[in-house]
């Protein structure tokens, strides 16, 4: 692992575009990074749910709203196990209901043929 921030990822549609990030106030706490960004003091790259307050009162602005599809990955790591602990299938199944509900849309229709 480096002090390196971590690329920039845009998405729309199929095309990824990478940028590079540079900056001098680096920083890996969420709090302090939108602080920063609320104060005037930079830009960042956060997860949309996080900030859905800050961008409706109009104290953070989307700099980039022809780039609507960049999502933040979610991982579940399972055990090698067939079936998932009860209460590790009930927590997968919120994350997808909450952060994609054309997903939990398309699996409850799976789920029922």
């Amino acid at each position: 692992m480096t002090a390196r921030p971590f690329e920039w990822e845009f998405h729309r549609g199929r095309k990824v575009t990478h940028i590079p990030s540079e900056g001098r106030l680096p920083v890996s706490d969420v709090g302090t990074l939108l602080g920063a960004c609320v104060t005037g003091a930079g830009i960042a790259q956060v997860i949309e749910i996080r900030i859905e307050d800050l961008i409706k009162d109009g104290s953070l602005i989307d700099l980039f709203p022809d780039w609507p599809d960049e999502r933040f990955p979610l991982y579940a790591l399972l055990p090698s196990r067939r079936h998932p602990p009860a209460k590790v299938q009930a927590f997968i199944e919120f994350c997808l209901d909450s952060l994609s509900p054309a997903t939990s849309v398309a699996r409850s229709k799976t789920n029922r043929q």
